[in-house]
């Protein structure tokens, strides 16, 4: 998906660079097929930002063959875990994420004021 906008947005990896704050260079090393760096939670945003784009939805689910690989090393814990709390939610059931793209961010208000306070034509 980065690839794909980066070639719709028909940009150069120095100005991704330059747009992102990355060091020279480090952006080809993260785009490279194959990559020469993966991306890390600053690299990612980074880049993401630079191109206009969010993640929206995430599903963490269970690796079958890995689970298979690992199984015979888990082993129980000496305490039982706390019992969950009844008021747990699951994030999805969210109703302020909207997989349309739609904002997830809590702080803004109606009144086109945002967290940091620029209104919406400041930014």
């Amino acid at each position: 998906m980065v690839r794909d906008r980066r070639d719709e947005l028909d940009i150069s990896h120095e100005t991704l660079d330059g747009i992102s704050g990355l060091q020279g260079g480090y952006v080809s090393k993260l785009l490279a097929d194959p990559p020469m760096r993966g991306f890390g939670e600053m690299s990612l945003q980074a880049v993401l930002d630079a191109l206009a784009l969010r993640i929206a939805v995430c599903v963490i689910v269970e690796d079958e063959e890995l689970a298979k690989r690992v199984r015979g090393r888990w082993k129980p814990r000496l305490r039982a875990p706390k019992p969950k709390r009844a008021a747990t939610r699951c994030v999805v059931s969210n109703p302020q994420i909207m997989l349309d793209g739609a904002s997830t961010n809590l702080t803004e208000v109606d009144d086109g004021k945002y967290e940091d306070g620029r209104r919406a034509d400041q930014a």
